[in-house]
């Protein structure tokens, strides 16, 4: 009688059919996870683009002096008083100056269009924080005064706050947008709210929260809140903004023009 009959071939040491190339991807997978852990690629860790956007960001802090700078990293906010339809009961109304999401990419080779929106959400996040620039995007920290030309430019000073005409309003509106192409259509003119005291206050510096105009270097038009039209984004409640034809006084404006520039407090 063969007594090696009885023993068994093989054995859970035993290495049988592609053993090599079963160990070797299995290496693979495990070395692909670990760097996508290591470079935050999992997809657990990825955040969303609304979850990015709405990451806070610190602004500038304002001096002692309390005045607004070229270079300052800004909330622009807009607030006014709205009137119930029926009863009259009135209520005030927040919003402040944020990006919105690409609704063109221009006529232009890599030209970038961004829906410029009112966010209801005052705290100062990605996307709505920006920096006050000079039209020659020249760098220094002077103090910006009424009647100065500026521009409104995301943090990464690639997008730009424009005016443009629009194809399905009046002409008395404009279409507000931020866009990568950087020309005249960018430049505002800082004004002060009352028409009777803008040439007395022209060349005085504008300080921080002071209520102030921006009128389109181009068109005159002035930058306001459609506080008649909002929507529901994934941001939360958010209104149309538009940029509207100056007559002189901020009472004959239909829509909410006077904006505050907010930085945070020394304090």
């Amino acid at each position: 009688m063969n007594s090696r009959a009885n023993v068994r071939p093989f054995n859970p040491h035993c290495l049988i059919g592609n053993w090599y190339e079963d160990r070797v991807m299995e290496e693979e997978v495990l070395n692909d996870f670990l760097d996508k852990r290591y470079t935050g690629q999992l997809a657990s860790q990825k955040m969303t683009e609304v979850e990015r956007m709405s990451q806070s960001l610190p602004l500038s802090v304002s001096g002692g002096d309390g005045l607004l700078r070229f270079g300052h990293q800004i909330v622009l906010a807009n607030t006014w008083t709205d009137s119930a339809p029926f009863t009259g009961e009135k209520s005030q109304m927040n919003c402040c100056l944020a990006l919105g999401i690409p609704h063109s990419s221009g006529g232009d080779s890599g030209a970038i269009e961004l829906t410029a929106t009112g966010t209801t959400l005052m705290r100062p996040t990605l996307r709505s924080g920006f920096i006050i620039q000079r039209p020659n995007l020249a760098v220094d920290s002077q103090s910006v005064k009424y009647g100065d030309e500026i521009m409104i430019s995301d943090t990464n000073g690639q997008l730009f706050l424009s005016c443009v005409k629009s194809g399905t309003r009046s002409a008395r509106t404009c279409d507000v947008i931020f866009t990568n192409q950087r020309n005249r259509s960018s430049v505002w003119i800082v004004l002060h709210p009352s028409s009777h005291l803008r040439l007395e206050f022209e060349g005085s510096e504008v300080k921080i929260d002071d209520k102030v105009v921006l009128a389109h270097a181009s068109t005159n038009k002035c930058l306001s809140v459609n506080g008649g039209h909002s929507n529901r984004s994934p941001y939360g409640r958010e209104f149309e903004l538009l940029c509207e034809l100056s007559t002189g006084s901020h009472t004959s404006y239909q829509s909410p023009i006077l904006w505050k520039f907010q930085t945070q407090p020394a304090y």
